[in-house]
């Protein structure tokens, strides 16, 4: 059959294990699995790794994806390990499971076969095995118990009790329980009764019955819980209680515990006969629930565990022990520090019936808060099961199809592990139900308990869809007890109790207990014996093991690393091991440990060495070999130990030295093979003539000889030797290959008996040896039984042509319906092809059509439809279409209520503008209902709004008002669900800030405090340190609706402090610190330039200063300036200035203004350069001038610089201008220090014009735009004046005058 193309698909998957199985030999055995996988695995059968084939007493059915292994008529050698391995073009899988097969009891010769009487379970020969064990009990205190067992087996097992693991003579006296064996006559095998003659609380526990023989042991469990009698009323009704415990003498211990954490006390009481402990919560006893757990743990400690602390749980525990001799107490005070922030309305406890739904509400102070919901430590995210809704503050958990095992505790949780807490109780027929998980260790006892609503009723325990066995189930009452002594691994899984419809599960989880491996043998020692033996000698390990153990010893040959196991010894000593150990000669060493059920120790090696020899024997001797002609012939032999050996043929020796050889040219041909311990010689295509040859083998100490004999060949079938099943889809090519031992021997080819005829569909062909029948394109009608005859003997091949595998597209997932009576329920199922057929099952019963059930086809879809169901028409619906079926599970209803929910009435409060809904759920989403309020009708609105979806009915208030509030009803016919609405203001809350709110301001800087409250109309009040503010300039007060302010428009330091806006409900706290700014330096953009001046000169510099009172350092190249000798220090306001009355060089370098005198402070730095004084001359002498009466007389003269000062002498006379005297010099300045650089510029009859010259010598060379206003006249001194000696006497204008005079620019003045 040809593989498929495409996706591999998936692998197999074992949704069930097979289980070992335990029979009497002669029984029925049977082994059954449950695998998966796409395409369909094929399964086969091993046992000791070879596969099994079917037989008279060996089958294995099968049924879909289950497969089993059918074993009839047992016997002890079926005993062992069955492999179910399951193969696909995806992977492989495999399970296992041991199938032990028990001897009967050997018969009484005499006793006919009648008379005998027949096994009764766990008589055969092997391990105990309980006939009935013992029954869990609850009973009153003082009553008297009796556990009975009884077991079988051969030889009779012994019996012994245990309480919680310990003997019983270690927990009580002698006098306080009787053992009490059983008589013959009771019934088959050995019982012993355990009867507690009075029994105290303490008593309570687990009792395990051992049974244990030669061949193995067993046990049966049993719980045992005792309570305390009702208290009866005082015979005088004024008579006051008595108290239930002493007062306490001395102050007890303190406990604290934040909320929403458990609180976990412990006591450790000793005491004989044991005491009986109570826990009492301030006076009142305390019995366990769903929040108080009380046990014992492993170390025999009383323990009390409060889960999930609320601060109702505050208060005084007190653990009272009392017996015969006395009583103690131990206390403990309980505090539950609640968080600051907390809900403003927790959850409240909730009850609700099974398949129905439970609401929880809470409300969280904040909108914008996020929350998470959990069922004790799982975090419960929205589906459809747990519906999650968040309407403003309030947060909502709907959970869906209640069921026992929804019951329990519910948190809502926000930021910091702040918590809420409720109990969600179902109601249904389990009323207790299973832990979620129950952690074991390995050997332990695990006891589950179920309590149901009705007593006498009979659930089903069961583990992995498994059912357990009834030994170790009990009922008494109302409860139920499923008890496994000493767990295993294989205990662990899924347990599960089942009361019709309802069920709750748990996880039984098995952890491993770590013991510590033995120790390694002392005092290993070597002696060489006699030729070919070495003898080995130790002693056991200190301390010896608690458990079983047995000596492992190990060889090595010199040279090799690997150690090779030889055997294993369970008493300590001496072992003699000869050559016949070792598989080879050479040299060996030894080394040995300690094995027991808890590991292995180290190992310890034998010092020195021993020369071994093996001695080979015939373990299988050669056999006669008889062949037909052209067949190959195969002589083997078996021997003890690997050693080369000879073979002869006929006498003659074989070589050996070649893998094939050839007894002389064109003669018989052979092949010589040695395996481990096994030698062969093949004989290849021996013919007649070789009849009647003789082969012999031969080593050291072994000789063995065998014939061989030729028969003639007739034809027969090589393959196939048995029937062959194939299975093909239609169209896909069918080839039958039939082999004969002849080439060209005709076979004839028959389907169902009837020769077939060769056509297009059907071709016939014959190639040597091999015989063929080709179907080119199957068909159904092709399936058959097809038979290849040739002289007597026939191959057969069952052959099956299907259609293509079907698939359902639709529904992938199992699918519910609810329905009521009498309303039309439709199943549909879509298959990949039109003409697949189905088929309907209810409840495992194929299902017929009928006027009460139609089934249609419609092209690849398939329907069942109910007309008209009733509540008998409910179960589990599956439509098969190949080997996949689609899964649907009817419910019907008998409505005798509409309303699912609620089942009572609602209050509901809310607070002004905030969003209502009031929820219904009915029984079918297409019901009708009408809302009312105070009884008239609502009309729906923006203000009111009515939803629908599927079977909830909502009717919405988005934004509540004060006139909503009321009583609301959801009718439908004569049902209603009423809702009262109370509406009230909402409570002031300071939406901001929610935190402490920490300022830091500098002085003078504008400091805003800001609350903003949840109502507009809210009044505040603002306290600084405890007393309330008043405004003023310096404080204001502001409010912007909701938003109120608290403004220092210029804090200053006395202003920090504690700031509080009061808001009658809730509060805003704010700290204040204000402190004075670092002093700055103002408006400085660039770094000052260097301020060039003259010799003379006056220098003022200065700064601007951030504060007005600042002090500041004026230094000079480092060193501090001192005021006086010319320098003067002046503060005007934040100004500071130095003054230098005349510059001169010891004036000249760098100034720095520093405030303050702390290292760092910010400063400012000036540069002052101070000019040397230029030196005046002559650059041109005057010249002798003669001129005619009446005319001008000019005399000219250059000096440098050109702007010092001359003066003009005639005949030694200084010369004043007059009329008719003239004199002309440079006029400029510069546009960058603004300085003069002449005074002067006269003209009688010519008018100077102003042009531009370069900068000054005075100023920087690179400043932007520096120019010189000058007379375009040439740069000399002039005169004009009659006929005289005009004498020029230039001098150097004053440096004082040009450093402090500024002279308006020409033509601005």
């Amino acid at each position: 059959m040809k593989a498929s193309s495409g996706d591999q698909g998936s692998p197999p998957c074992f949704l069930r294990f097979p289980r070992p199985v335990r029979v009497v030999s002669g029984a029925e055995a049977e082994l059954k699995c449950v695998v998966l996988g796409e395409p369909p695995p094929v399964v086969v059968w091993e046992k000791g790794g070879q596969q099994l084939a079917a037989s008279e007493r060996l089958s294995f059915p099968a049924d879909g994806a289950e497969h089993g292994l059918l074993l009839t008529a047992a016997l002890p050698t079926d005993a062992g390990v069955y492999v179910c391995r399951a193969r696909n073009a995806a992977g492989e899988a495999y399970a296992a499971a041991a199938v032990t097969v028990l001897e009967p009891p050997a018969s009484d010769p005499e006793l006919q076969p009648a008379e005998r009487p027949l096994p009764s379970p766990g008589s055969g020969e092997g391990a105990p095995v309980f006939l009935t064990g013992p029954r869990s009990q609850w009973v009153l205190r003082g009553a008297e118990v009796v556990l009975t067992c009884r077991a079988g087996g051969l030889p009779e097992p012994t019996l012994y009790w245990e309480k919680d693991g310990m003997a019983l003579d270690e927990v009580w006296d002698s006098s306080h329980f009787a053992l009490q064996p059983g008589r013959a006559e009771d019934g088959p095998g050995a019982s012993l009764a355990l009867r507690i003659l009075a029994a105290r609380l303490p008593d309570s526990g687990v009792y395990v019955c051992h049974a244990r023989n030669a061949h193995g042991h067993a046990q049966a469990g049993a719980l045992l819980q005792v309570h305390q009698p009702p208290e009866s009323p005082p015979a005088d009704p004024d008579e006051a209680p008595a108290p239930v415990v002493e007062p306490l003498k001395c102050a007890p211990k303190t406990f604290w515990v934040n909320e929403g954490k458990h609180a976990k006390f412990r006591c450790y009481v000793m005491g004989k006969p044991e005491p009986e402990i109570e826990w009492h919560w301030e006076g009142r006893p305390l019995l366990p629930d769903r929040r108080r757990l009380m046990y014992r743990d492993r170390d025999g400690g009383f323990v009390l565990k409060v889960l999930y602390c609320q601060a109702k749980d505050r208060g005084l525990y007190v653990c009272a022990a009392r017996n015969s001799a006395g009583q103690t107490l131990s206390a403990v005070q309980l505090h539950v520090k609640e968080p600051r922030l907390r809900f403003t309305r927790p959850l409240q406890d909730v009850e609700g019936r099974e398949h129905g739904i439970a609401v929880l509400e809470c409300k969280v102070p904040n909108s914008r808060i996020p929350t998470a919901w959990f069922r004790e430590d799982q975090r419960l995210l929205p589906c459809r099961k747990y519906e999650q809704i968040e309407e403003g503050t309030v947060r909502r958990l709907i959970i869906h199809r209640l069921k026992a095992d929804d019951d329990g505790i519910y948190l809502c949780e926000m930021r910091g592990r702040v918590r809420t807490v409720a109990n969600v109780t179902v109601k249904g027929p389990i009323l207790k139900r299973l832990p979620r998980k129950l952690d074991v260790l390995e050997g332990e006892n695990a006891v589950l308990l179920v309590e149901t609503l009705e007593a006498g009723v009979e659930g089903r325990w069961s583990r992995d869809g498994e059912e357990l066995p009834v030994i170790c189930q009990s009922s008494s009452g109302h409860m139920h007890a499923l008890v496994l002594p000493g767990v295993t691994r294989e205990d662990a899984g899924e347990v599960t109790f089942s009361l019709g419809n309802s069920r709750t599960t748990t996880l039984l989880r098995v952890k491993c207990v770590k013991h510590s491996p033995p120790g390694p043998p002392i005092l290993a020692e070597m002696f060489k014996g006699h030729k070919n033996t070495v003898l080995l000698t130790w002693k056991p390990p200190e301390p010896a093991p608690e458990t079983p153990f047995i000596y492992r010893l190990e060889r090595q040959e010199v040279g090799s690393e690997d150690w090779i196991q030889c055997f294993s010894i369970e008493k300590a000593g001496a072992v003699e091991v000869p050559g016949d150990c070792v598989p080879s000669e050479g040299d060996y060493r030894f080394r040995i440990c300690t094995v027991s059920g808890h590991g292995r120790s180290p190992h310890v090696v034998f010092h020195g060495s021993a020369h071994l020899v093996p001695t080979a024997r015939l373990v299988a001797g050669l056999e006669d070999v008889q062949v037909y002609d052209g067949e190959d012939a195969v002589f083997s032999l078996d021997l003890s130990t690997i050693i080369q050996g000879t073979w002869f043929l006929n006498g003659e020796e074989l070589k050996s030295n070649e893998p094939e050889g050839q007894v002389e040219p064109g003669a018989l041909r052979y092949r010589i093979e040695q395996k481990g311990l096994q030698h062969r010689l093949i004989l290849h295509a021996v013919k007649h003539q070789d009849s009647g040859a003789l082969v012999g083998f031969s080593c050291p100490g072994v000789q063995d000889s065998a014939a061989l004999t030729i028969q003639e060949s007739p034809v027969h079938i090589l393959s196939p030797q048995d029937k062959v099943s194939l299975t093909f889809t239609t169209s896909e090519r069918v080839v039958l290959t039939c082999e004969l031992s002849r080439v060209d021997f005709p076979a004839t080819w028959y389907k169902d008996g009837q020769k077939v005829e060769e056509s297009e569909l059907l071709v016939v062909k014959m190639d040597g040896r091999k015989h063929r029948l080709i179907l080119p394109e199957a068909k159904v009608q092709d399936s058959g039984e097809f038979e290849c005859r040739t002289e007597g003997v026939s191959a057969f091949f069952g052959v099956t042509v299907q259609d293509p595998p079907v698939h359902i597209v639709d529904p992938r997932e199992h699918v519910f319906v609810h329905a009521i009576t009498s309303e039309c329920v439709m199943l549909a199922c879509e298959v990949d092809r039109e003409d697949a057929p189905v088929r309907w099952y209810k409840d495992g019963q194929e299902v017929e059509e009928s006027d009460f059930v139609v089934l249609e086809n419609e092209g690849p879809h398939r329907r069942l439809v109910l007309p008209a169901t009733q509540p008998s028409d409910g179960g589990e619906f599956q439509c098969v279409a190949g080997d996949e079926c689609a899964y649907f599970t009817v419910t019907i209803t008998d409505v005798s209520s509409w309303i699912v929910y609620p089942s009572g009435k609602v209050y509901v409060a809310a607070v002004r503008l905030e969003r209502v809904v009031l929820t219904c759920e009915l029984c079918r989403p297409w019901a009708e209902v009408r809302w009312t309020k105070d009884g008239e009708e609502v009309v729906e609105s923006p203000a009111l709004l009515l939803q629908k979806e599927d079977t909830v009915r909502r009717l919405v208030l988005p934004a509540v008002q004060l006139e909503d509030s009321g009583e609301y009803l959801c009718e439908i016919d004569d049902e209603s669900a009423s809702f009262t609405v109370t509406v009230t203001e909402p409570p002031v809350r300071i939406i901001y800030p929610r935190d402490e709110v920490t300022l830091i301001a500098v002085t003078l800087e504008c400091v805003v405090l800001m609350c903003e409250l949840s109502r507009e109309d809210a009044p505040v009040r603002w306290y600084k340190d405890g007393l309330e503010v008043e405004e003023s300039e310096a404080l204001v007060l502001e409010r912007d609706g909701p938003r109120c302010r608290l403004v220092l428009p210029a804090a200053q330091p006395e202003d920090g402090g504690e700031f509080v806006c009061d808001a009658g409900d809730d509060s805003a706290f704010f700290t204040v610190t204000v402190t004075e700014p670092p002093v700055q330096f103002l408006a400085l953009e660039t770094t000052p330039s260097p301020l060039c001046v003259a010799p003379g000169e006056p220098v003022v510099l200065s700064c601007e200063l951030s504060r007005a009172g600042a002090p500041v350092v004026w230094s000079h190249n480092g060193r501090p300036v001192q005021e006086g000798e010319g320098l003067e220090l002046h503060a005007e306001g934040p100004r500071r200035v130095l003054c230098i009355q005349a510059a001169g060089p010891a004036h000249a370098g760098l100034y720095t203004c520093q405030s303050g005198a702390a290292p760092g402070a910010p400063s400012l730095s000036f540069t002052v350069q101070v000019a040397e004084p230029l030196l005046v001359k002559l650059v041109s002498d005057l010249t002798p001038l003669t001129v005619h009466e009446g005319d001008d007389a000019t005399f000219r003269c250059e000096v440098s610089p050109p702007d010092a000062d001359v003066t003009w002498l005639r005949n030694g006379a200084v010369v004043t201008p007059g009329p008719q005297r003239q004199s002309c010099c440079s006029y400029g300045g510069c546009r960058m220090c603004g300085q003069r650089k002449a005074r002067t510029c006269v003209s009688k009859w010519r008018q100077a014009e102003w042009v531009q010259r370069g900068p000054c010598a005075g100023c920087e060379v690179g400043s932007p735009c520096p120019t010189t206003l000058a007379c375009p006249w040439p740069r000399m001194g002039t005169s004009t004046a009659s006929s005289s000696m005009v004498s020029y006497w230039p001098t150097r204008a004053p440096t004082a005058a040009r450093a402090t005079t500024i002279a308006p620019w020409p033509g601005s003045a």
